[in-house]
């Protein structure tokens, strides 16, 4: 009986050294879910800016090409339409590589546009 016993202790033994166990203070253990924490909210607003960058976009695109097509070039828009699309590309890598001014854009849209858009300060 004292080998079966031997065996068993023996397993058991072999298991918990197999088990890492770590003292954490109470101040440690909230730092590890803070920083946890932290991680996974700052996953989340990437994944909503990127979310909402991707449909700016769509709408940016999207909706002049709608107005173009049934208010000013009802019949032509077939043909009209890529090379719009090509140029609106065209502007916004511009914009992106630093080109393009955006208080000149804004200041364009407010002067020929008669559209005034505030800039909300972060």
């Amino acid at each position: 009986m004292s080998k079966r016993a031997e065996i068993r202790r023996a397993a058991r033994q072999e298991q918990k050294d197999q088990t890492a166990t770590y003292n954490l203070t109470k101040a440690q253990l909230e730092h590890y879910i803070q920083e946890g924490i932290k991680d996974k909210i700052a996953e989340a607003k990437q994944e909503a800016t990127e979310k909402a960058v991707n449909q700016a976009m769509v709408l940016m695109l999207t909706l002049p090409l709608e107005v173009l097509m049934d208010y000013y070039w009802p019949k032509t828009y077939a043909k009209r339409i890529p090379e719009f699309t090509d140029h609106v590309l065209e502007y916004f890598e511009r914009w992106q590589n630093g080109e393009l001014d955006m208080d000149k854009l804004r200041e364009d849209l407010w002067v020929y546009g008669g559209v005034k858009l505030e800039v909300e300060d972060e």
